[in-house]
């Protein structure tokens, strides 16, 4: 773990020092800031310049080191194959007016799909030629880096492209990208990703924005996932997808994971859609506190999450409250984990019971990793949860072996039994972590723990004080070995006295 922060560290460290460009409004009209006038100004050089026959315009627009291709489309054996054009046959052929078109016949129309202060994807329909351009800034220039285009006509054995129909292709692609990446899986790797794969990292070289190109094709993806130099640890698999555009069976979309804002260019062949071309940019928006771990004697990271049923819970608003702070385990690949909805009602009983909220001027909150409709069903099934556990603490008449020893384990760490008939008690938040945030900066969540595959927090308990200072936490080695109530309310007595 500690290695993975030291690289994450040294990524943002090695981004850039640009100064974030905003657009301004005047009189409720968005004005493009200087940037995305130079970015279309950029993309315009590109594509007038070809149909104008103007190489000096066309120079100006693109990287030397310019990567750009189509999938061009075999009607014999119904493959696609990558046709490339590079940064010299771009300038020659504009020179040599090879795809001259007079200005009302070019019918050129740009769309910036995504800007940063570094980098840019901008989208480029003309009369014969729909592109997606991703740009780079150089110093004070933008230029374009990365190209992949088609044409109607290259690309009508798609059959009425349409978005809707694609999306689900185009994400699995684009994860079993990362997946690949991120598990040192090969297979993967080449499962989704073009033999042609091409990624920019953009390198810093000098004070005033200049930059180096570096490359890595799929052998590189290959060889680091064989070495697995880009494995991560489950809770840092904070992985996101968001399908910028998509057209004539190319897509951009953008990748976040935990490092880094990828922009990848897909297109699709007879066998499914393929990663091709990447721009990748270190994140520069995560702090250093929000990849730290809470730790015990030092302030609680704050938080702040939606509650099942309506409203939000922020922690720094809570000041002046102790905290116990619960996370569940949840769903075990094919059922609710029987342990958790006991924990939650024996606290309900003890609290009915002691009034232990008022006597220790404490707070008991939930901590799910889902969205309000999936913790609604796990507040439904609390009555067939515990049936189950019943079942398990009650075996048949003759078992024996092991059996019955965890029989007897469960019934003396869950004795109590509990009466559903009038529901379930509504006692404590729930707090929905959906986008997993909190669960994640904690290194809670994992798809994979005590031999269950499955979207899932590690079952841990963290009791903070009325300062905020985290005063002790539990992270569970496996699902059954959590704190019993009565340990709970000794480690409070003793924490908080």
């Amino acid at each position: 773990m500690k290695k993975t922060l030291i690289f994450i560290l040294m990524a943002m460290a090695s981004g850039f020092a640009f100064s974030q460009q905003v657009p301004m409004v005047s009189s409720g009209v968005l004005i493009p800031s200087p940037a995305e006038d130079s970015i279309r100004a950029a993309a315009l050089d590109y594509a007038d310049g070809f149909y104008s026959g103007d190489a000096e315009r066309m120079k100006k627009a693109i990287h030397f080191d310019l990567n750009k291709a189509f999938p061009r489309y075999i009607a014999k054996t119904g493959q696609v194959s990558l046709t490339y054009s590079t940064y010299s046959m771009l300038v020659e052929m504009s020179a040599a007016k090879t795809g001259y078109k007079t200005d009302t016949a070019r019918h050129i129309s740009t769309q910036i799909l995504q800007v940063t202060p570094e980098i840019a994807v901008v989208k480029v329909r003309s009369a014969e030629f729909n592109d997606y351009l991703e740009l780079a800034k150089t110093g004070r220039e933008w230029k374009i880096i990365n190209v992949l285009w088609n044409s109607p006509k290259n690309a009508a054995w798609l059959n009425n492209f349409i978005l809707g129909n694609e999306k689900k292709g185009i994400e699995s692609a684009v994860n079993g990208y990362i997946l690949g990446t991120q598990n040192g899986d090969m297979e993967r790797l080449n499962e989704f990703v073009a033999a042609d794969f091409n990624r920019v990292n953009l390198v810093p070289v000098g004070k005033d924005g200049a930059i180096a190109v570096q490359r890595i094709r799929l052998d590189g993806l290959e060889k680091n996932a064989w070495a697995g130099s880009g494995k991560l640890d489950e809770t840092q698999k904070d992985n996101s997808t968001e399908i910028l555009d998509a057209m004539d069976g190319l897509a951009i979309v953008k990748l976040t994971t935990v490092r880094s804002n990828e922009y990848l260019q897909l297109y699709k062949d007879s066998g499914g859609w393929r990663v091709f071309n990447s721009l990748l940019v270190p994140r520069k928006d995560i702090g250093l506190s929000q990849m730290l771990a809470a730790t015990s004697g030092e302030p609680m990271p704050g938080f702040s999450l939606p509650v099942h049923g309506g409203g939000k819970y922020t922690l720094n608003e809570h000041k002046g409250k102790n905290i116990l702070l619960m996370f569940p385990r949840g769903w075990v690949g094919n059922s609710w984990c029987a342990f958790c909805p006991y924990q939650y009602l024996d606290l309900a009983e003890l609290e009915k019971k002691e009034q232990i909220m008022k006597k220790y001027n404490l707070e008991i909150v939930f901590v799910m990793p889902y969205n309000d409709e999936r913790i609604t069903e796990w507040l439904a099934k609390f009555p067939e949860t515990m049936k189950t556990l019943e079942g398990i603490k009650n075996p048949p008449a003759g078992t024996s072996g092991m059996q019955k020893e965890f029989a007897d384990w469960t019934k003396a760490h869950f004795p109590h039994s509990f009466d559903l008939s009038g529901g379930v008690p509504n006692t404590f938040p729930v707090l929905c972590d959906e986008q997993r945030t909190l669960s994640k900066q904690l290194k809670l969540f994992t798809a994979f723990w005590d031999g269950a595959s499955s979207e899932q927090n590690v079952a841990a308990i963290y009791l903070i004080d009325k300062n905020g200072i985290l005063r002790w936490k539990y992270i569970s080695q496996m699902t059954e070995d959590r704190p019993s109530t009565e340990h709970l309310m000794q480690v409070i007595r003793e924490t908080l006295k």
